[in-house]
């Protein structure tokens, strides 16, 4: 058997035995039967929300205010990171507050923001940009800062302008730093709008799993958690294909 043959199996054992440990431990009474219930249940539960309509403006909700947060965080933060790496005395003096940014606790700021920006999707997605774009600043300055100097060289040498090194040699070259920064970035916009949608929303997955816990529908909450981990698992595998695509092209 190939190794790649290997890992395969041994990725597939891990979630069968996943599976079985979340169907069987509540069934042989292992945990709490309130808090823990069998994986069968969970998914009756979910298609049901399925096909009543119920979980898709949820859905939909999340959704809409990722795609904001995470593009927006994007759209910043690689230029952001371009004149972080450009102009070293500014990066000198940020590299201390964005080496420890995530330290700050960017939630307690939302009464402020609902203050400035009101009770809509719009505080949902400034918390959630704001946890994303510093993820894809780093990365991105960092990866500029990594190109090897004799590319730079073969550019020189080669009479190519300042926006040609920049875009042939630079780019390219700092394209899986990027990506990196962009797949924590995702993560961050996701955690973000999720957090947020327990406190500051009546819509969204998070609400619902907040909804759900408080109202002692553990069915539905564990559903909406399974909602929320295959939407992850989804967007980080769309998100790898892209890069994989964009290497072929760079």
């Amino acid at each position: 058997m190939s190794y790649a043959a290997r890992v395969r199996l041994t990725r597939w054992a891990v979630i069968l035995a996943a599976i079985a440990t979340l169907e069987f431990m509540p069934r042989l009474g292992l945990g709490d039967a309130i808090t823990l219930i069998p994986l069968s249940e969970i998914v009756s539960e979910l298609f049901e929300l399925l096909t009543e309509g119920e979980l898709m403006p949820h859905l939909l909700a999340t959704g809409g205010a990722f795609v904001l947060s995470f593009l927006l965080a994007g759209v910043t933060g690689v230029p952001l990171g371009y004149l972080l790496w450009r102009y070293r005395p500014l990066k000198r003096t940020l590299d201390p507050y964005l080496t420890t940014y995530y330290a700050i606790p960017i939630f307690a700021f939302y009464p402020l923001l609902l203050a400035i920006l009101g009770f809509n999707i719009l505080p949902i997605v400034a918390i959630s940009w704001a946890w994303a774009v510093v993820a894809v600043v780093l990365n991105t300055s960092i990866g500029f800062g990594e190109v090897p100097q004799v590319l730079i060289k073969v550019g020189r040498s080669m009479n190519l302008s300042r926006w040609q090194i920049i875009s042939r040699i630079f780019f390219p070259a700092a394209v899986p730093y990027i990506f990196t920064g962009l797949k924590l970035g995702m993560v961050y916009s996701l955690i973000g709008v999720i957090a947020s949608e327990f406190v500051l929303s009546t819509q969204g997955l998070g609400y619902l799993v907040s909804y759900n816990y408080l109202n002692f529908r553990t069915a539905a909450m564990y559903s909406a958690m399974f909602v929320i981990l295959g939407l992850a698992i989804l967007l980080n595998l769309a998100l790898t294909r892209i890069e994989r695509r964009l290497y072929g092209h760079v």
